[in-house]
């Protein structure tokens, strides 16, 4: 398995009104990259991204010089304390022989405190080959179940409930028509009165007008 470690270092300053930098509190550098690859190399390339939180003295006094400095001037500062955010280029360049995946890890971050009131990061990289683990052969052997196969049967009950309803509506739409039919028939002078039992129609009563009770 290959591995390769290399020693980054970067170096800040700060806006002078926000004092010379103290501490870093917190700080954490993480790698983003693609990987490009030909027969001949291998080229990673991306970002070290930095975030970090850092808190400032802001009793003492900084001077910038007209050297070429990083000033980081996007800073959130409140009560002394700050936070930023900063990329740094990656660039790896590694022989083409290398077969397995690759994985790249930042270890060992370490800040330390410039006389001049500058911050400096330092971390270390840790590029590894990870070996690919051989591909178990799993055997599946095919098992046939038997599941019970289920048959839905209607009893005979109820085949013939069902009918019989059929059977029922057809009657009383028959008795309807016929009943329709029959007060088409009458005369002019004859009460026509219809009686509901059950919703089961029942032939109307002939009675002429002039029989008395």
């Amino acid at each position: 398995m290959t591995n390769h470690q290399w020693t980054l270092n970067e170096t800040f300053y700060f806006p002078t009104e926000y004092g010379a930098f103290s501490e870093a509190v917190e700080v954490k550098v993480t790698p983003g990259y693609t990987e490009d690859r030909t027969e001949e190399a291998i080229r990673l390339q991306g970002i070290y991204h930095i975030a970090a939180n850092v808190t400032f003295d802001q009793d003492k006094l900084v001077e910038l010089s007209a050297e070429d400095r990083l000033v980081i001037d996007d800073v959130e500062v409140e009560n002394g304390t700050g936070y930023f955010e900063y990329a740094v280029p990656l660039n790896v360049d590694l022989p083409g022989d290398i077969a397995g995946p690759l994985e790249l890890n930042v270890e060992g971050v370490r800040a330390a405190q410039l006389e001049d009131g500058g911050l400096r990061l330092e971390w270390s990289v840790n590029l590894q080959e990870i070996a690919e683990a051989p591909e178990e052969i799993v055997e599946e052997v095919a098992v046939e179940s038997k599941k019970p196969v289920q048959t839905a049967i209607e009893s005979t009950s109820h085949l013939e409930f069902l009918a019989n309803a059929d059977k029922a509506v057809e009657n009383v739409e028959k008795e309807m028509e016929d009943f329709l039919l029959y007060i088409a028939e009458l005369d002019d002078d004859v009460t026509r009165k219809i009686f509901h039992s059950n919703n089961i129609f029942v032939e109307a009563e002939r009675q002429a007008s002039e029989e008395t009770e």
